[in-house]
C-alpha cells in the first residue's frame, strides 16, 4: 500500500512538472484563472436585476449577493465608509447613462470573491449584445503618494473637489481589498467621444490588497495607475482596446503573475500596448523633485491571441512602451506574437546611465517582428540588441507557436499560459 502511495503521489508531481516550466511569464503549480475568471463575457448569462444601486454611499453598506444590483449613474463611496460585497455578488451597470463606483480618500472597497464564487461588475445588456464602453468603470482614490504639485491628482467629476482628489503622504495607505473579482466592458467616458478606464487607481497605497482581478473588453486602459504604491497580484486584462497596463505620475508598482492577452482585431488602431510607462500626463502640474515612475514587473505574460499577426497585418504593435525618466524592470516573463517587444521613447538617448533604468531580465521573447527597439532608430536598434543579449541578462528569444509554448492556449472557455515544460531550451 505505502508503495502504491509513494507511486502515485510520483506520478502526480511528475505531471505537475510536465505541466509547466516554473519561472518564466506567469506561474502556479495548477492554472490560477480556474474558476473565477471568464473568457466570453459577451455571451455569460446573469441574472436580472432585483435592486438599484445608485447616489452617494456615506455609511457602511454590504452588497449582498441574494440581490443582483443595477448600478445607475455615479455612485460615490464617501465619508470613510466602507463598501463590502459578498462573494458572487452580480454588479450590472447601466448603459443607458454614464455610471461608475467611486471609492472617495479614506473610504474603502472590500471586494472579496471566492474562487469558485467571484464577484462581478458587468454590462446591464443581454447575451451577445454587450460591448466595449458600455459603462464607465471602477475608480480608487487612495492617501499614497503622487509626483505631482501637492501630492494629489484628481478624476473628471462635477461632484465637490474634496470627492474627486487622491493622493497623500501614506504609501502603505490601504484602499479596501479586491480579490477575485471581474470587470467587464467598462471604460465608458462621460461625453461620447471620450473613453475613461475600467479600473483607475489613484495614490492607491501598498496597503491595498489588489488579487486575482480580471479585466475584459475595455474601450479605455484595462489598469491604470496615477501614483501611488500598489503591490498587486495575478492580475489579468482580456482584449483591451486601449493598453492593457498603463502607469503614470511617479506610480511606484510592483506587481506579480500578470497576464495581457492582446487581439489585433479588438485593438484601437494607435499608441496603444500590453504596458505603457509615462513619468506624468501633465508636465506642468508636475514636480520633478518627486520620484519618478518605477514600475516592476515580474512574471507576466504579454500575448497577441493570434500567432504571426503583426503590426503590419493588424493592430498589434509594440508590447511594452516606455518613455524617458521612468524606471522600469521586467523580469522572469514573456512577451510572444508582436511587432516589437520594447520601443523606447525617441527621448531616451541610447547609452549605459539610460539603459540601466530600463532592467529586462530572463525574459523570453518570442514570435516578435523585432525585438528591442527605439522610436529613434537606425543603428540605435544593434546597439540595443546587442546591450539586452548580454549574458548577464539571460534573455532568451525564439519563433515558437502559442500551442507548442504554452499549457493550453487555445482553450475557449479558461485557457492556460503557463508554460510548458522544455518550452524553452
Amino acid at each position: 500500500m505505502k508503495k502504491t502511495i509513494i507511486l502515485i503521489v510520483l506520478i502526480l508531481f511528475g505531471f505537475t512538472l510536465q505541466a509547466q516550466q516554473d519561472d518564466w511569464g506567469i506561474v502556479g503549480r495548477s492554472n490560477w484563472l480556474n474558476g473565477w475568471s471568464s473568457f466570453n463575457p459577451v455571451g455569460k448569462e446573469y441574472p436580472q436585476t432585483t435592486k438599484i444601486l445608485t447616489g452617494n454611499i456615506s455609511s457602511d453598506l454590504t452588497l449582498t449577493n441574494l440581490e443582483t444590483y443595477n448600478l445607475v449613474g455615479e455612485v460615490y463611496v464617501t465619508n470613510n465608509a466602507k463598501l463590502t460585497i459578498e462573494p458572487g455578488t452580480i454588479i450590472r451597470a447601466s448603459s443607458s447613462e454614464y455610471s461608475a463606483i467611486i471609492i472617495t480618500k479614506g473610504s474603502k472597497l472590500i471586494a472579496e470573491g471566492q474562487v469558485v464564487n467571484p464577484i462581478v461588475f458587468t454590462s446591464d445588456k443581454p447575451t451577445n449584445e454587450r460591448k466595449p464602453g458600455d459603462w464607465g468603470g471602477i475608480f480608487i482614490l487612495g492617501g499614497a503618494p503622487i509626483n505631482t504639485y501637492g501630492n494629489v491628482a484628481r478624476i473628471e467629476s462635477e461632484i465637490p473637489s474634496n470627492f474627486r482628489v487622491g493622493g497623500g503622504e501614506l504609501s502603505t495607505d490601504s484602499s479596501g481589498s479586491i480579490k477575485n473579482v471581474r470587470i467587464e466592458f467598462a471604460g465608458r467616458g462621460k461625453d461620447r467621444y471620450e473613453t475613461y478606464d475600467a479600473l483607475t487607481l489613484v495614490g492607491v497605497g501598498s496597503g491595498t490588497i489588489l488579487e486575482s482581478i480580471q479585466v475584459s473588453l475595455s474601450s479605455g486602459n484595462s489598469y491604470r495607475f496615477i501614483g501611488g504604491n500598489p503591490k498587486a497580484t495575478k492580475l489579468v486584462s482580456f482584449r483591451s482596446k486601449s493598453s492593457d497596463f498603463n502607469f503614470t505620475q511617479g506610480t511606484i508598482a510592483n506587481i506579480e503573475n500578470g497576464l495581457a492577452l492582446r487581439n489585433p482585431f479588438f485593438s484601437s488602431s494607435t499608441n496603444f500596448r500590453g504596458v505603457t510607462v509615462k513619468p506624468f500626463d501633465n508636465k506642468d502640474m508636475t514636480d520633478l523633485t518627486k520620484p519618478a515612475t518605477n514600475v516592476s514587473l515580474n512574471n507576466f505574460t504579454i500575448v497577441n491571441e493570434v500567432d504571426g499577426q503583426s503590426a503590419t497585418q493588424g493592430l498589434i504593435k509594440e508590447a511594452i512602451y516606455v518613455n524617458k525618466d521612468c524606471l522600469f524592470t521586467f523580469k522572469n516573463s514573456i512577451v510572444s506574437g508582436f511587432d516589437s517587444a520594447l520601443l523606447l521613447n525617441e527621448n531616451i538617448e541610447v547609452s549605459d546611465p539610460n539603459l540601466t533604468k530600463i532592467k529586462l531580465q530572463r525574459v523570453f521573447i518570442n514570435n516578435c517582428k523585432k525585438n528591442i527597439v527605439s522610436e529613434i532608430g537606425g543603428i540605435t536598434n544593434d546597439d540595443l540588441e546587442s546591450y539586452y543579449a548580454q549574458p548577464s541578462f539571460a534573455n532568451r528569444y525564439s519563433k515558437t507557436k502559442s500551442e507548442d509554448l504554452f499549457v493550453d492556449a487555445n482553450n475557449q472557455r479558461t485557457p492556460d499560459f503557463r508554460l510548458k515544460i522544455g518550452s524553452i531550451n
